[in-house]
């Protein structure tokens, strides 16, 4: 009987350092989630801020409509869909050429 008790004390003691250790980990990646979501947003922002500037710097769409500034164009609304994606927004565009839906990270596949 002394001796059941006694391995039970050593589970229980393992379990509690086990335990105790798998929270300090998920703590520590916690962290760094929260963190990589900031720098997400925060570049999200940037992008959409750039793309407006662009924007209102091509206000004709000649740049936009051109082949190789156009593709810097295209690309630049795939980023931001698929960062948009990412947050669960979830955007849905219209593409120009086809005329096909596609959703957030399935963008890039045509």
């Amino acid at each position: 009987m002394v001796i059941l008790v006694y391995i039970l004390l050593l589970l229980l003691c393992g379990a509690g350092y086990v335990i105790y250790n798998l929270n300090k980990k998920y703590t520590e990646l916690e962290e760094i989630a929260l963190e990589n979501q900031e720098f997400v947003l925060s570049l999200r922002n940037r992008v959409q801020s750039h793309r407006s500037v662009l924007k209102q710097l091509d206000r004709i769409g000649s740049f936009e409509a051109d082949d190789e500034t156009g593709y810097f164009f295209k690309e630049l609304k795939k980023i931001i869909n698929d960062i948009n994606y990412y947050f669960d927004e979830k955007p849905i565009e219209e593409d120009e050429e086809t005329g096909s839906r596609r959703v957030g990270m399935f963008s890039n596949i045509e």
